[in-house]
């Protein structure tokens, strides 16, 4: 088969690459999507913690495509060494979710990641009870962008994205943002200030950015504010005043949807994938041809919408 192979870390090459065969436990899926993450860019540096130890391998975490029997799903954690960046990729069974009629293979596949990192820190994450405030930090790209319209099905009362692209902030609105805050110079105090104006208090942070822009975003908390840690582009670093949190309770919880179970997971997703279906949330893809990886590879960190390979 062709895939995206992994010979030497750094970026993939379209080659040959030999074809999975189903085991128990274990299917076979005939690729028809697979998104480019970041998380595939660091796994292929070497440096990252999933990193292979064997090379060559097929490049990619997540896709969507068709069972041997027909069902049309979107997996996960596709069996080394057969990624799925490739025509067919190898999955347990128990990674399998179906999909719904309607919702077509390029966005199945762009609500597994980014979705899931966008509507569980908000629901598992951070609790979100409807007419909550909701700050999203770096909220302008495609998980950001997921989680506006996600706290805005779920019920906030205000939703309040936080970042540096002025032009990229205003494109919030149409879905469902209600203010937004471009960071630009501002001190520490100044951001702090902007965020509780736009706001009135954050209750629930969504931060894809930590460091100062973090910092700031719980300086303007109600009380009992909850920060969900997710990404660190402003920063792998911050202090926070011990007084601070304990004169708002304050939390700050790492995520990864992991930590909630399978079951939590499957959830989370099929809800992604019925309003997507419905058309209550608009799925920002581009598809690429899968002979193409290594310019997608080289584009996808400028991009602001999801990068779909296409065998």
């Amino acid at each position: 088969m062709r895939a995206a192979v992994l010979s030497e870390f750094g970026v993939p090459r379209y080659t040959d690459h030999e074809s999975p065969v189903p085991a128990e436990g274990l299917e076979v899926i005939d690729v028809a999507a697979a998104t480019l993450n970041a998380v595939d860019i660091a796994i292929a540096s070497g440096a990252h913690y999933l990193s292979p130890k064997n090379l060559p391998t097929v490049s990619g975490i997540e896709g969507a495509g068709t069972a041997a029997d027909g069902r049309r799903v979107y997996f996960s954690l596709p069996v080394s060494p057969y990624g799925s960046m490739a025509e067919q990729a190898l999955v347990p069974t128990g990674l399998l979710i179906e999909l719904p009629d309607g919702l077509d293979f390029a966005a199945a596949a762009t609500l597994g990641n980014a979705g899931l990192a966008a509507l569980m820190p908000l629901t598992h994450g951070g609790r979100l009870v409807a007419g909550e405030n909701v700050v999203i930090l770096g909220g302008t790209g495609v998980v950001g962008r997921l989680a506006v319209q996600a706290a805005r099905l779920l019920g906030a009362g205000s939703v309040t994205v936080v970042g540096r692209d002025e032009a990229a902030l205003e494109s919030t609105r149409e879905l469902g943002a209600t203010a937004t805050v471009a960071i630009g110079d501002r001190s520490v105090d100044e951001l702090r200030d902007a965020i509780r104006q736009a706001s009135s208090g954050a209750d629930v942070i969504i931060d894809y950015t930590w460091g100062t822009v973090a910092l700031a975003a719980l300086q303007a908390g109600n009380r009992l504010v909850r920060l969900v840690q997710i990404g660190d582009r402003a920063g792998a670093e911050m202090t926070v005043p011990a007084q601070l949190m304990r004169s708002l309770g304050a939390s700050v919880q790492g995520f990864m949807p992991i930590h909630y179970g399978p079951g939590a997971v499957q959830q989370s997703y099929r809800t992604l994938t019925e309003w997507a279906a419905a058309g209550e949330i608009a799925v920002q893809y581009e598809t690429v041809p899968l002979a193409e990886v290594a310019d997608a590879w080289e584009r996808a960190p400028r991009t602001r919408h999801k990068l779909v390979l296409v065998p």
